[in-house]
């Protein structure tokens, strides 16, 4: 089995954060990751059933390292921002600049499969609202090479 750190270039890998408890919200993030460059962008989606309900849709741009304790454990630190997703039309150019609307933490195991979160988020009313030790699970979909 390949596992994605061993993978070069770049790969696409999707995560659930949370939605471990009922109510809690749910994020879901898809990355595409470039190796060479150890950067990642892609989107996510905060959704919460309970009221007031969330439904906020992210564009994410970070980075990601290893952190290495001792030389048998190592975890990938993923940090990245999050921006409103906004519909423009090409005729009116880049649009204005947005600021973030997310702010993620990712400690993940070595194998990029799991591990724990940190976030925070703008709801409805521009409040920040913070998350923290949030599972993280790589959901169905990601694939890896040899599974």
């Amino acid at each position: 089995m390949e596992k994605l750190e061993s993978k070069q270039g770049l790969f696409i890998v999707s995560y659930e954060i949370g939605g471990n408890m009922p109510g809690a919200p749910l994020f879901k993030v898809n990355f595409s990751v470039y190796t060479a460059g150890k950067i990642l962008s892609g989107s996510g989606h905060i959704t919460q059933a309970t009221n007031p309900p969330l439904d906020i849709g992210t564009h994410l741009h970070g980075q990601y390292s290893y952190m290495c304790v001792m030389p048998q454990t190592c975890h990938i630190l993923v940090t990245a921002t999050g921006y409103p997703i906004e519909h423009l039309s090409p005729l009116f150019g880049p649009g204005p600049v947005l600021p973030a609307n997310i702010e993620l933490r990712m400690v993940l195991n070595e194998d990029w499969k799991s591990g724990t979160a940190n976030y925070k988020y703008i709801d409805n009313e521009g409040n920040w609202n913070e998350i923290t030790d949030a599972p993280v699970k790589i959901v169905n979909g990601t694939q890896i090479a040899g599974e």
